[in-house]
């Protein structure tokens, strides 16, 4: 099987996870525009959430990355070692400590934040969802597609000086800085949507908080493999819920 259909074979194994996603958002946000007393065309949502989330996010980035991740070196078997599975499964329980420390260095000072600190906040169905879409989803989008293209961008700067040589690790980790940042920074609309503004702190909270859960994520992708960085960017989801639903909470 050649590398194109490999990807392709790859992206349609993951497309299920982007149709769930997609009808989980786009059926929150058809009942929050009800809830707002706005008229929600349900089944064009439903259809624009599915080609945004499913066909593009899912689909296309999982085919692309596939290619640029074979094409620059980042592209490792898709299977888990005990050993390495272990080093992950601490790793997403450091990394959930991370965002736990927004609830003790934030919250007391961003009073819309406080407020969204409630066990009725954290449910089951959320769970999975932030799972699946930040797991996978985000995984494929800003690891896969992004921190890939950027590193392959970086090593054609070196033109015909490449030759055999192997992509210096500093391309990986300033592409990883950057793939990091964009992460952050997509969080920006999501958190303007849940406070109604932007706040220099609020800023500050994104940027750092996930810019930093972002690089662990990139570094993970780069050592280690695809699979790696998922599984410690959903099992951060697990445990940050499991930890306020019933310790702190």
């Amino acid at each position: 099987m050649n590398v194109q259909k490999k990807a392709l074979h790859f992206g349609l194994k993951l497309l299920p996870v982007g149709i769930l996603c997609s009808l989980y958002l786009a059926m929150t946000n058809v009942n929050a525009m009800k809830q707002a007393g706005m008229q929600a065309p349900a089944l064009l949502m439903i259809f624009s959430s599915i080609i945004q989330i499913a066909f593009i996010y899912t689909l296309v980035l999982s085919y692309l990355g596939y290619l640029l991740a074979e094409r620059t070196g980042l592209l490792k078997p898709f299977a888990f070692t005990k050993q390495e599975t272990l080093i992950t499964v601490l790793v997403g329980f450091g990394c959930a400590l991370v965002m736990i420390s927004d609830y003790y260095l934030f919250a007391p000072r961003i009073a819309q934040v406080q407020a969204a600190y409630t066990k009725e906040s954290f449910t089951l169905i959320s769970l999975l969802f932030s799972m699946l879409y930040g797991g996978i989803i985000e995984e494929i989008m800003l690891r896969f597609f992004f921190l890939s293209l950027l590193v392959l961008i970086l090593d054609m700067t070196r033109g015909g000086n490449r030759g055999n040589k192997p992509i210096p690790a500093w391309f990986h980790l300033l592409a990883n800085f950057i793939a990091a940042l964009i992460f952050a920074l997509g969080h920006l609309p999501a958190t303007k949507m849940a406070f109604g503004e932007i706040t220099s702190l609020l800023l500050v909270r994104t940027l750092l908080l996930n810019g930093v859960l972002g690089f662990v994520f990139g570094l993970l992708y780069w050592k280690k493999g695809l699979q790696y960085a998922m599984l410690a960017h959903a099992l951060t989801h697990l445990f940050n819920q499991a930890i306020f639903r019933f310790i702190i909470l």
